[in-house]
């Protein structure tokens, strides 16, 4: 235990002591001590302890009780010493300063409800003395009676015979020289609360009561003062009045009161200061506790006060709402109401005008309306998706020779519909009507010359049928063979590329075919040679045979290579090895790049995933790139003609880049780089780079274009990983 102390007392203590000088039922106590846990939970961060004791005056007083109490504190709170202590009242202060030395020496204090006068007896205070003083003002509670009641013309001052009781008369004597003579001022002090109400209930109408409530009447009977109040107010003839809130609500008319509430709020932030480690000179509290008028107006009605003498500051509790105040809801509800139908009956009125306006409106814009569809080639239809069998195959007709509007059973509809679309339709149309979306599909029916015709439907579910689809159809046949006549344009163009392409690289071609053709040629006259001889070497004769059938080999592979980009077809979507792919590129052009003095630099990406694409349209790409960045440095020292080839994984993509060492992309030409028939060369189509973007697109892939830091230029294909390993 004694180890205990000795840590607890080496470690800075957030505790706060909180003294009450009455007792633990009070309603002041019960007020302020909400108030202070309420600021303490409200600040988490600090977490610190609060502890409340009670001293219970004035029913327990004297030096040997103070001993007691202050022995009883001392010991209970020696292994958790605290960084503050709060008084409540006076009696609490001059306890604890009175005790000081033997309870907590190091302590601050924090005072409230005190008021100057008890201060200015307890002078001087030290300097970790501080707290916020109360003006229990009289009179602004005299001055609010006389405005309520101007009549009066006697005030009736009542207090206990306990010893702050006998503080509180001492007080309003001092202050109640100030209402002579316009008031006859007497006070019934240290009576029985018998006699006190008897008087109280035979007092003239022109008379008022002040009383602050007594812990003890002149029978030695202890008391809460809310408590004496509330007697001393049920029996009295006349309005009472009292400077405490909790009294509102125990018969009293008001007053003007400090707030208990307040005063714990103000005591729980300066122990927080304290306790964060402010010293206590430099913590700022108000000069005094600030009052307020409050009043009970119920007590305002009892006495007949009239409304208009209640100040407009004042708070007044218990005031029944007004018949607007209680009804305003309702009252508005009824108005708009009102007013809404109000409203509907005039729209209806000018509905109706309307309507008979736009009656011949709509027959004249349904004629237009028919004419504009025929001239579209439209058709409106309405589909019955119902569950009935296909009872007949008829083919639908052209929709140039539907009728503006027709309905129709489905089943009707997909019969017409050729067999490799039909499911595309339904799955369309049940979709639509279960989602209630909107519907757009594309399908193809017989016509009547026999060939296909694509139509285009666009519907939606009918309002309140869940079988019925409403819609309008569309012929786009003419658009159908006018996108298959482009990509039929488009895929000629890249093959007339592919093969202005194949020309410029023809030294190379002619090159890499040239050396194997002269190595077979080389080792068929070494073969014919070695025939002349006898005898003759079987096993040289069988590595020159080997050597034709490899060289020949490699022959046929640049064939091959040069067949697949000659060759015009669909193209072929299989997985690919991208650095595979790369050199196989790189070798169709490296005999160009060796004859311009141009060194290829190949940086590749190990375990790349494979891609999906089309091998040959992709070469066509990369070939395109390695040839543009050898042109741009044609003009450059040989040295420096270095093109870069790179592979690399970024972002669920395989990203392959082409740079090059020349003078870079202009800023004005960048917005142009990719525009078809445009070209920086001199003699250029300027369709190379628009194909290789189409290419890509094509791969759902992307190509981009940038200028290095270091200086050139650096072309980016990005193309998504395959889903085959």
């Amino acid at each position: 235990m004694s180890a205990g102390s000795a840590r607890a007392r080496s470690e800075p203590s957030r505790n706060v002591l909180v003294l009450f000088s009455n007792g633990r039922l009070l309603p002041a106590n019960v007020e302020a001590d909400r108030a202070m846990s309420e600021v303490l939970a409200s600040r988490p961060d600090v977490r610190a302890e609060l502890w409340v004791e009670f001293l219970d005056a004035p029913r327990f007083s004297g030096e040997a009780y103070a001993h007691t109490v202050a022995t009883y504190l001392r010991e209970k709170y020696a292994a958790r010493v605290p960084k503050a202590i709060i008084t409540m009242g006076p009696e609490a202060l001059e306890f604890v300063l009175g005790q000081r030395a033997q309870l907590f020496a190091q302590a601050s204090v924090i005072h409230m409800f005190v008021t100057p006068q008890r201060l200015r007896a307890l002078a001087p205070l030290s300097s970790d003395v501080i707290g916020v003083p109360v003006e229990l003002n009289f009179l602004d509670t005299v001055a609010l009676a006389l405005r309520l009641q101007p009549a009066t013309r006697r005030l009736v001052v009542v207090t206990g015979s306990s010893e702050g009781d006998r503080d509180w008369e001492a007080r309003i004597r001092q202050q109640a020289a100030a209402l002579e003579p316009r008031l006859s001022i007497d006070y019934l002090a240290g009576l029985g609360s018998a006699e006190l109400k008897r008087r109280l209930g035979a007092l003239p109408p022109d008379s008022i009561v002040f009383t602050p409530g007594y812990f003890r009447d002149g029978d030695g009977r202890f008391f809460a003062p809310q408590q004496a109040v509330k007697g001393l107010a049920a029996a009295s003839a006349v309005a009472v009045y009292g400077p405490f809130p909790t009294f509102i609500g125990s018969g009293i008319v008001g007053g003007s009161m400090p707030s208990f509430a307040e005063t714990g709020r103000l005591a729980a932030q300066a122990a927080i200061a304290l306790i964060d480690g402010a010293a206590p000179a430099s913590i700022t509290l108000p000069p005094t506790l600030p009052s307020q008028l409050q009043l009970d107006w119920r007590q305002v009605q009892r006495f007949s006060i009239a409304s208009e003498a209640v100040p407009p500051d004042a708070v007044v509790h218990f005031r029944e709402p007004s018949f607007w105040q209680l009804y305003q809801r309702y009252l508005l509800i009824a108005g708009a109401v009102f007013l809404i139908q109000s409203a509907l009956i005039v729209a209806l009125l000018v509905e109706r005008r309307r309507r008979q306006r736009t009656a011949a409106a709509l027959a004249q814009s349904e004629q237009r309306m028919s004419l504009a569809a025929q001239a579209a080639r439209l058709s409106v239809w309405s589909w019955d998706l119902g569950p009935r069998p296909i009872t007949a195959h008829t083919p639908l007709r052209r929709s140039s020779d539907l009728p503006l509007e027709h309905s129709g059973d489905f089943n009707e509809v997909l019969a017409a519909v050729v067999p490799q679309d039909r499911d595309a339709l339904e799955t369309a149309a049940r979709r639509a009507l279960a989602s209630g979306e909107a519907m757009e599909v594309e399908y193809r029916i017989q016509g009547k010359d026999g060939e296909a015709q694509w139509m285009a439907a666009r519907g939606r579910a009918a309002d309140g049928n869940a079988q019925r689809l409403l819609g309008v159809t569309l012929d786009i046949t003419p658009r159908k063979r006018a996108e298959a006549q482009a990509e039929h344009d488009r895929a000629a163009l890249r093959h007339m590329t592919r093969v202005s392409l194949l020309g410029q690289l023809s030294a190379s071609i002619a090159h890499q075919l040239n050396q194997p053709l002269a190595s077979i040629l080389a080792n068929a006259e070494a073969a014919q040679a070695m025939l002349r001889r006898h005898p003759v070497d079987l096993a040289e004769l069988r590595e020159i045979c080997d050597d034709i059938v490899a060289e020949d080999h490699r022959a046929a592979e640049v064939i091959r290579r040069l067949a697949a980009l000659f060759k015009r077809g669909e193209p072929q979507l299989v997985p690919l090895d991208v650095n595979e792919l790369l050199g196989d590129t790189l070798e169709l052009a490296r005999t160009n790049l060796l004859t311009r003095h141009v060194r290829p630099v190949l940086h590749l990406a190990a375990a790349l995933p494979r891609i999906d694409g089309d091998r040959v349209q992709l070469q066509q790409l990369l070939l395109n790139l390695i040839v543009n960045a050898a042109d741009t440095m044609d003009a450059m020292p040989r040295s420096q003609r270095q093109l870069s080839l790179s592979t690399a994984l970024c972002d669920a993509q395989v990203q392959v880049c082409v740079a090059d060492r020349g003078p870079g992309i202009a800023a004005s030409d960048m917005p142009h780089l990719f525009e078809p028939f445009w070209s920086t060369k001199a003699g250029g189509m300027g369709i190379g780079l628009a194909i290789c973007r189409s290419i890509a697109a094509a791969h759902r892939g992307s190509l981009s274009a940038a200028n290095a830091p270091g200086g050139g230029a650096v072309f980016c294909l990005r193309l998504p990983a395959g889903t085959t390993p």
